[in-house]
């Protein structure tokens, strides 16, 4: 027969080491929060383009070719954006609209229907049919989507 030992219990309750670092998480996830917080935020990255629309004051399709892959316009608009399903083509998109949906704005807004059609949340897109289209005018900042139209344009 085996006789065990009772082991010995701690009674002093938490070691400091383990105190000082649940503080230290603390401290520094309240940095963290804090420099979320306030001021401003960093500028959408986007990995491999060095320059941003912003800085050069014209539209960059290599800018708008990293968002459109970002944004998974292929999942809709099929893997060469060649157009899939209900979703038509966005290539040549240059020529205008060719969804019927789309012809009233492309008439009114000729030079522009392409960014204001992703934008989708001014005045202008109200009442049309989206056809299943997300607005993109909360996602990305009118430099983006005027990089995305310059990629569109260049396909």
């Amino acid at each position: 027969m085996t006789v065990h030992t009772p082991i010995e219990t701690r009674s002093g309750g938490l070691p400091p080491w383990a105190i000082g670092l649940t503080v230290f998480v603390f401290l520094v996830g309240g940095v963290y929060l804090l420099s979320n917080l306030v001021g401003e935020n960093p500028a959408f990255a986007i990995p491999g383009v060095s320059s941003s629309p912003a800085s050069s004051g014209e539209p960059d399709p290599a800018v708008g070719e990293a968002l459109v892959s970002q944004g998974g316009c292929a999942s809709c608009h099929g893997p060469e954006l060649s157009g899939s399903g209900q979703f038509p083509s966005l290539l040549g998109v240059n020529d205008g609209p060719v969804s019927e949906n789309l012809q009233e704005l492309g008439t009114a807004h000729p030079d522009d229907w392409i960014a204001i059609w992703i934008d989708g949340t001014t005045p202008e897109t109200e009442g049309l049919d989206r056809g299943g289209m997300p607005a993109f005018g909360d996602q990305f900042s009118p430099e983006q989507i005027d990089s995305i139209v310059a990629y569109l344009k260049s396909l």
